[in-house]
């Protein structure tokens, strides 16, 4: 092609994708984007990955960018987003790069008001940090670009319209627009965006690389973009507490973040549902700030000052009755070091520097402070208990944690959307080898297949994923494009036959009778193994402990992609 030969939008877009390091597009398409299916599959530079559901392309998506920088999901219209809208929330809510690329009628047929006709920008605008519209063949690149641009700015969704005649419309390339001098945003904006890409490309990354990668954005960085620089050990009182986000929860800063804990003699906790974590015997064992209001109350305590690192004020997730959704009592001075998302190493390292706490992370030992003797201890949930257990035994909640974690290897993606069945998978966790917890921090439901898929093919590591019975149900066609792809993935349901946190909030609220009909699933039971198999995954149940050990080591050596109930005997 000359360089005065025309090219579609759809190519133009694919192209500009390519352009921002996008290697794969989680789609689900339709009619309005057959222009796009067509320059995508052209395209030998970007990778189509098709899913049967728009849940499972937003899930994938978020899952993806968490640990490659900017994911992509490619929709159809107003309805196709509104299939995908639960896990675009969630995307935002765990601070992911994502491009949200929606095919749209041509405006022509938008004048008729044709069936699947929608207000589709309203529709995105609540769940997208940013909305923008390709409406012109000619500047598709500068806007898909800025689309780029904006989610890894502000480390969130961005929702792109792409208009089906524009998409199909040819533009000579000396007609493609470009960008004018100074059209850029300010120095100080790419500033930002260096160091936004930089931290989340630390997600994931070795002690050593981290290191690389901040020493680079620190050199990018301009003194305007600077956080502050942390308080004094004398300012910070005689009980301050140091609370992680994501960003901060690389192994890197976790170590830096425990020195200084020691130094200053904090107590140093995580937040409820981290989207990306380092964990492992080779890290400090830090605990997470519980889900139940009261238990993360009882934690937090009345601390003389709490520093947030990557992470905003924590909050209830519902209201509670006479009860204030902050859960930092209003005495406590609150300071935030790293606002949430921000590159929370570079703040960490400014204050130890601050503090004269060596920053110098080359022998890559574990360092404790006041937190590293109890802290396991502090990590507990309702109704688990600790128990030794023998091959006959049935499973329970801790069973399966302990199983969970145990069969963990060096290197794994471990999801988790067990909900009240993840406590003692998370207290293992611990222990294990160096692994990789994907969180779900913005509280929709059902993502924990789609989070799977999209964290396999990022990393092409092998993934395990412990999800609950209930939220499987909600996107479970991520089981056929793992299938498809014949990914590494190895899935574990923990059947409680039903919806247990609605059981406990209720009987946590004194309601009573507590409903079965409305939190039960057992009448039918689902056949999660015959569901499994009709989507390409091996199934197998597993109804005591020597079964799960079974079949676990067994999952673990084949290489392919698995599914096992974990039947509970007391799923009350």
């Amino acid at each position: 092609m000359s360089d005065l030969a025309a090219i579609t939008g759809a190519q133009h877009l694919v192209a500009s994708l390519v352009d921002l390091g996008v290697e794969y597009v989680f789609t689900n398409p339709g009619t309005t984007e057959l222009e796009l299916v067509q320059a995508l599959e052209a395209n030998e530079d970007l990778t189509p990955v098709l899913v049967t559901q728009e849940l499972v392309a937003t899930a994938a998506a978020d899952g993806f960018a968490r640990f490659r920088g900017l994911g992509v999901a490619l929709l159809h219209l107003g309805p196709g987003f509104s299939n995908g809208a639960a896990f675009v929330h969630d995307a935002r809510r765990a601070g992911t790069p994502m491009l949200v690329i929606v095919g749209e009628h041509p405006d022509t047929h938008l004048a008729v008001d044709a069936a699947l006709n929608t207000d589709l920008a309203a529709i995105m605008a609540p769940f997208c940090v940013e909305v923008l519209v390709v409406d012109d063949p000619a500047t598709v690149a500068q806007t898909t670009r800025r689309a780029g641009e904006l989610a890894r700015l502000h480390r969130g969704p961005v929702g792109l319209i792409a208009p089906q005649n524009v998409m199909a419309a040819h533009v000579c390339r000396d007609e493609l627009g470009r960008d004018e001098p100074g059209s850029n945003e300010s120095g100080r904006e790419e500033s930002v965006q260096a160091v936004a890409v930089a931290s989340s490309q630390v997600v994931g990354a070795s002690v050593a690389q981290s290191s690389r990668l901040l020493d680079q954005a620190v050199r990018l960085e301009t003194s305007s973009t600077a956080e502050a620089s942390g308080p004094t050990k004398d300012e910070v009182g005689h009980d301050p507490l140091l609370l992680l986000g994501s960003t901060a929860l690389s192994g890197a800063s976790q170590l830096l973040a425990a020195r200084i804990a020691s130094h200053i003699g904090a107590r140093l906790y995580a937040e409820v549902f981290p989207a990306v974590m380092e964990r492992g015997s080779h890290l400090p064992p830090i605990s997470r700030i519980p889900y139940f209001p009261d238990q993360a109350r009882a934690m937090i305590g009345t601390p003389s000052m709490v520093i947030l690192i990557g992470t905003s004020e924590p909050l209830a997730y519902f209201a509670q009755e006479e009860m204030a959704p902050q859960l930092i009592p209003a005495e406590t001075k609150i300071v935030t070091l790293v606002a949430s998302g921000g590159p929370a190493e570079i703040g960490l390292r400014r204050w130890a520097k601050r503090l004269g706490v060596d920053a110098d992370l080359d022998d890559g030992g574990v360092v404790g402070g006041t937190h590293s003797e109890d802290t396991a201890s502090e990590e507990t949930y309702p109704e688990e208990t600790m128990t030794t257990t023998s091959n006959d035994d049935p499973l329970t909640a801790e069973s399966v944690g302990r199983l969970f974690a145990h069969y963990q290897l060096s290197g794994d993606v471990v999801v988790d959307e067990g909900r009240t069945s993840s406590g003692p998978a998370v207290l293992h966790g611990m222990s294990a080898p160096p692994h990789w917890y994907v969180g779900h921090p913005g509280g929709a439901i059902g993502g924990g297949l789609g989070l799977a898929l999209g964290a396999a093919v990022a990393t092409r590591r092998r993934v395990r994923a412990l999800i609950a019975d209930g939220g499987s149900l909600y996107a479970p066609q991520a089981l056929w494009t793992i299938a498809h792809l014949g990914l590494d993935v190895g899935v574990v349901v923990v059947a409680n036959q039903g919806y247990r946190i609605l059981r406990m909030e209720m009987k946590a609220r004194g309601i009573e009778p507590i409903s079965r009909d409305l939190t039960q699933i057992e009448h039918p039971r689902v056949d999660f193994i015959a569901l499994a198999q009709a989507f390409g995954v091996a199934g197998y149940r597993a109804n005591t402990v020597g079964e799960l050990a079974s079949i676990l080591e067994a999952g673990g050596e084949q290489h392919r992609p698995f599914l096992v109930v974990a039947e509970l005997a007391d799923p009350s």
